[in-house]
């Protein structure tokens, strides 16, 4: 079933993914095309598993508003720059495992992280993750609470798991 999600809200979205139904990055891939094609934003990616380098790739003149983080070294980098930089045009944060992604990163940056997601919209700033449980006992805390949107695959009876967009 589609899921329709609105870039332009400026609300964090969460994409609790079942990864025996469909590729864990499917859908910020699809998320950093549209952002890039489009121009609208500042597109980085922190992406533990390297699924996502395909971002940074593209031909020239593209690619100067995007990059990718995958090294903890690199994504506290990102995290500390993400907040202490005023963004002068939109941006968008792009975490493909939200949970793999949190566990590289130290306690200060995993600190960071959760303000910045918190504090999003005076950041001009939207963030997607995906996570395969996005029970918020594994995240630091108000982290998950800070996603305005959810989209989880809801089993319904007789059919496979369908995706709802839940709005917090």
């Amino acid at each position: 079933m589609p899921v329709s999600w609105d870039l332009s809200a400026g609300r964090n979205l969460l994409i609790a993914r079942d990864e025996r139904l469909a590729p864990p990055s499917v859908s910020l891939d699809l998320a950093a095309m549209s952002v890039l094609s489009g121009g609208t934003h500042d597109v980085t990616v922190l992406d533990p598993h390297r699924r996502h380098r395909w971002v940074t790739e593209l031909g020239p003149g593209q690619s100067s508003s995007a990059r990718t983080a995958a090294t903890p070294e690199d994504m506290t980098r990102v995290v500390t720059d993400l907040v202490s930089a005023p963004g002068t045009r939109p941006r968008m944060l792009l975490v493909s495992d939200l949970a793999a992604t949190v566990a590289a990163l130290d306690h200060r940056t995993r600190a960071l992280l959760t303000e910045a997601a918190v504090t999003a919209r005076e950041r001009r700033l939207t963030i997607v993750a995906t996570t395969a449980d996005p029970n918020p006992r594994w995240f630091p805390e108000h982290l998950i609470y800070a996603f305005d949107d959810v989209v989880e695959p809801q089993a319904v009876p007789g059919r496979y798991r369908e995706p709802r967009l839940w709005a917090r």
